[in-house]
C-alpha cells in the first residue's frame, strides 16, 4: 500500500495548491454551491425553488441535499455575515468563454487570497472536505481496479490517472456536490466488483444499499448505478443459483432507499409535481434555446473532451493545448488496448462481465448526461466524474494490455506516464489558473516603446499606450496595453471600455471591463501608482470594409451608467479619446466603376483599374500589386493649358497603404474643388500618389509621375 500512500500524499498536496490558486467562489458553480450550504446553515431548512427569482444558490437549490447538509454542519459556527460582500458580482464576467482573454473572475476581489476568516474560511473548510472526499475516491478507484484485474500496476495507474487529472484536482479542491457523489459512487462500484467475485453477503448488500441511498441523496447521477448493480445481482444469482441473496440485495436497496432518500423525492412531487425536480432546475438555470440535435452534440463534444481533463474557473480557463491532444492519444490507445483485451477474453465470462458492467456504467452515465445537456447547457466532461471508478480502471486496463502486447516491460511505462501527469498537474495552477486572478502590480516607469498620450478621466489619467502597428482582419484580436496613472483614490468601482472603431465610426470590437482585465478594482488601487493594463480586443467575425483602425477609450460607472468625461492636461474637455491601432481589412465588395482602364501601375505596387467621374465627384478603383512601404495619398489635379492647377481633390485611402496586401481592391473617393470663375474650356484630369511627409511621388510611366486620367470640358 506504500505506492498508493505516495499517490494520496501527492494528491493532497496538489489539491491544496489548486485550492490556493483559485480565489473563493471562483471554481465551477462554487458560488451557488456555497450559497446552498449557507442558506441551510442559516435556516436549517431546504429552500423552495421559484423560477425567475434570483437567489444566492440559483439552480443548486434543486439538487439533492446531503452534501449541502454536511457542509452546513461543517461551517455553521463560522461567521459568514460577509458572504454578500464576498460574492459581489463582476458585471463584465465572461463565464463559459474559455477563449476570452479577460474577466475570468465571476466576483470582485480585493485580493485573490483573502485572510482565513469569515466566508473565505468557510469556503476553504468546504474545499478541505472536497479534498478528503477526493482521497476516498482515489482509494476506491485503486481497489476497484485491483478487483477488476488483480494487478497492482493497473490499480496504481488507475489511481494515478484519477488523482493527477488536473480537472479532478480542481473539482476536489472546490465547493461542489460532485465530490460527495463521486466518492460514494466509487465505493459502490468497488463493492459491486467485490460482490461479483465473492458472491452475495448480507453485510455487503446492506453496505451497497446504504451507499446507493446516500449517493442518490447527493446527486441524481447516483441513481445511474442502480440498474447496473441490479444487473450484477442478477448475474450472481444466475451464476451461483443464489436467488435468496438477490432478494436480500433488492429488498435492502428498496427499503433503505425509501426510508433514507424517498422523502426528498416525495418533496419534489409535492412542491413541483415531478419526482426528480429537473424541470424546475432547468427553469431556474435557463433552458437550451435552440433544438438539440446530433450536430449540436458533435459541436459541443469539445466541452466533454476538454472538460474532463482541464476546464477551470467559471468554465473559462484552459491550459496548454498540447495537453489535451496528449490525453486524446492516451484515451485512444487505451480503447485499442481494451478492445484487444475483450477479444482475448471473449470466452472467459467470469472476467468479461465486470468489464462489461463498468462499460455499461459509462454508457448509461453518458446517456444521462447527454439527456441533461439536451435540456440545458451542461456539456462538461467533469460531469462524468461520478463514474470515474469505471473510467480510470478501464483506461488502465486498456493501456496495460496494449503495452504488454508490445513488450511486457513496456507496461511499467504507464507508471512513468502517471508521474509525468502529476508533474504537469503541479504546473497547471501556477501557469494557467492563478495568473487569471492576479491583479497587475504598480509600475515605477512605463515601457520605452509606449506612445505618450494624455487624457484625464476623473481620478485616473491615460498617460501612454502600446499596440502593434499591423493589419487586422475579422476575428483577429487587437493587443493593446494602456497605462493608467492614479491621481486620486476612487470611492466607486469604475468600468472602462476599449472599442475598436473603423473610419466610419462603427464599433467592430469591444471590451467592457474593470481595470486589470476585471482583476483590479478602482477602489483598491494606489494613488500615484502607474498600472499597465493589457487587453486583446476581439474583432467581430462579420465586420466589413477596409480602413484605419482606432481604439476608443473611456470610463463609466456601471451601476448608474454615468460616463466620466475626459479632459486634456489643461482641463479642456475632450470629445473622445482615440488611439491609433493599425489597419482593418475586412471583406469589401468589388469596386463598381463606370470606366475600366488597362491597369496603370504606380511605384510597382499599386494599379489603377477604373474610375467613375460624375460632375465634381471622382471614384478611383485600385488594386494592390504589393505592399507600399509608407502611407501615400492620392492627388487629383485639374490642369489648364498652361499646366496651372485649377481644381484639386486630394484624399488618402481609408485603409493606409502600408496595410495593403497584394490583391486588395480599394476605392478612393474625391470631391474636386475648382477655382471660382473658371473659364470655359478643356482641362486635363491628372492623378497619382505622393507621400504627405516629403511630397515624393510613386513612379509611373507618365511625365512628372502624374497620369492623365481624362479630359474635362467645362
Amino acid at each position: 500500500m506504500l505506492p498508493l500512500g505516495l499517490i494520496l500524499g501527492a494528491f493532497v498536496v496538489l489539491a491544496l495548491i489548486y485550492a490556493w490558486a483559485t480565489p473563493p467562489l471562483e471554481a465551477s458553480d462554487e458560488l451557488w454551491h456555497f450559497g446552498m450550504v449557507d442558506v441551510i446553515a442559516d435556516t436549517g431548512a431546504l429552500p423552495v425553488q421559484v423560477p425567475g427569482v434570483e437567489t444566492a444558490w440559483e439552480q443548486e437549490g434543486s439538487q439533492p441535499p446531503l452534501y449541502y447538509a454536511l457542509g452546513a454542519l461543517l461551517v455553521r459556527s463560522v461567521d459568514r455575515s460577509d458572504f454578500d460582500n464576498l460574492r459581489e458580482p463582476n458585471p463584465h464576467a465572461k463565464a463559459g468563454i474559455p477563449g476570452a482573454s479577460d474577466n475570468k473572475n465571476l466576483v470582485l476581489h480585493d485580493t485573490p487570497h483573502p485572510p482565513l476568516q469569515g466566508t473565505a474560511l468557510a469556503v476553504y473548510l468546504l474545499r478541505g472536505l472536497g479534498v478528503l472526499l477526493g482521497c476516498i475516491t482515489v482509494v476506491a478507484v485503486y481497489n476497484a481496479a485491483w478487483e477488476l484485474a488483480s494487478r497492482q500496476l493497473i490499480a496504481l495507474v488507475a489511481a494515478g490517472i484519477t488523482a493527477f487529472n488536473p480537472m479532478f484536482l480542481f473539482i476536489s479542491a472546490s465547493v461542489n456536490n460532485d465530490n460527495l457523489v463521486t466518492a460514494l459512487n466509487s465505493l459502490i462500484l468497488w463493492q459491486m466488483l467485490v460482490m461479483l467475485r465473492r458472491g452475495f453477503s448480507p453485510w455487503r448488500s446492506l453496505a451497497l444499499a446504504v451507499l446507493i441511498m446516500l449517493s442518490s441523496l447527493s446527486k441524481l447521477s447516483g441513481l445511474v448505478l442502480v440498474p447496473v448493480v441490479a444487473l450484477a445481482g442478477l448475474w450472481i444469482a444466475w451464476q451461483r443459483r443464489d436467488v435468496r441473496g438477490l432478494f436480500v440485495l433488492g429488498g435492502l436497496m428498496a427499503v433503505v432507499w425509501l426510508v433514507g432518500a424517498g422523502w426528498w423525492y416525495a418533496r419534489n412531487l409535492t412542491l413541483y409535481g415531478e419526482l426528480f425536480g429537473t424541470q424546475t432546475m432547468v427553469a431556474v438555470a435557463g433552458p437550451r434555446l435552440e433544438p438539440f440535435t446530433l450536430v449540436t452534440l458533435l459541436e459541443e463534444f469539445e466541452g466533454f473532451r476538454v472538460g474532463y481533463w482541464g476546464w477551470f474557473g467559471a468554465v473559462n480557463i484552459t491550459t496548454f493545448p498540447g495537453f489535451y491532444r496528449v490525453m486524446d492519444a492516451v484515451v485512444i490507445l487505451a480503447l485499442v488496448g481494451l478492445l484487444l483485451w475483450l477479444i482475448r477474453h471473449r470466452r472467459h465470462t467470469g472476467r468479461l462481465i465486470p468489464v462489461l458492467l463498468l462499460a455499461l456504467v459509462l454508457v448509461t452515465g453518458s446517456i444521462a448526461l447527454i439527456g441533461w445537456t439536451a435540456q440545458t447547457y451542461a456539456s462538461q466532461g467533469r460531469l462524468l466524474f461520478p463514474y470515474v471508478a469505471a473510467t480510470s480502471p478501464l483506461l488502465a486496463l486498456g493501456l496495460d494490455t496494449l503495452l504488454r502486447r508490445l513488450r511486457d516491460w513496456l507496461a511499467t511505462f504507464a507508471l512513468a506516464g502517471v508521474g509525468l501527469l502529476a508533474a504537469f498537474a503541479f504546473v497547471v495552477p501556477f501557469a494557467s489558473i492563478a495568473p487569471q486572478y492576479t491583479p497587475p502590480l504598480p509600475l515605477n516607469t512605463i515601457s520605452t516603446g509606449a506612445k505618450p498620450v494624455y487624457a484625464r478621466f476623473g481620478d485616473v489619467a491615460l498617460i501612454a499606450y502600446e499596440t502593434p502597428d499591423r493589419r487586422y482582419e475579422p476575428g483577429d484580436n487587437v493587443p493593446i496595453t494602456v497605462y493608467w496613472q492614479v491621481l486620486e483614490q476612487s470611492e466607486r468601482d469604475l468600468s472602462l471600455y476599449l472599442h475598436a472603431v473603423d473610419a466610419a465610426g462603427d464599433v467592430i470590437g469591444r471590451i467592457d471591463t474593470f481595470p486589470g482585465a476585471g482583476r483590479l478594482r478602482t477602489t483598491t488601487w494606489e494613488p500615484g501608482a502607474i498600472y499597465a493594463d493589457f487587453y486583446q480586443i476581439p474583432l467581430d467575425e462579420g465586420a466589413q470594409g477596409r480602413s484605419q483602425l482606432r481604439v476608443q477609450v473611456g470610463w463609466w460607472h456601471f451601476a448608474s451608467g454615468e460616463v466620466i468625461a475626459p479632459e486634456d492636461e489643461n482641463g479642456t474637455p475632450l470629445e473622445s479619446v482615440m488611439l491609433d491601432a493599425g489597419g482593418f481589412a475586412g471583406p469589401a465588395p468589388e469596386p463598381e466603376v463606370q470606366t475600366l482602364v488597362e491597369p496603370v501601375r504606380f511605384g510597382g505596387v499599386i494599379d489603377l483599374t477604373g474610375y467613375t467621374l460624375d460632375e465634381n465627384q471622382l471614384t478611383l478603383a485600385w488594386r494592390a500589386a504589393g505592399t507600399p512601404q509608407a502611407d501615400y495619398t492620392v492627388f487629383v489635379q485639374v490642369l489648364d493649358a498652361g499646366n496651372r492647377i485649377v481644381g484639386q481633390g486630394d484624399a488618402p485611402p481609408d485603409l493606409p497603404t502600408r496595410y495593403w496586401r497584394s490583391g486588395d481592391d480599394v476605392t478612393t473617393e474625391h470631391t474636386i474643388t475648382y477655382q471660382p470663375a473658371l473659364e470655359a474650356g478643356e482641362y486635363r484630369l491628372m492623378i497619382g500618389w505622393y507621400r504627405p511627409d516629403d511630397f515624393s511621388r510613386l513612379e509611373t510611366a507618365s511625365p512628372d509621375n502624374a497620369y492623365e486620367l481624362a479630359r474635362i470640358t467645362r
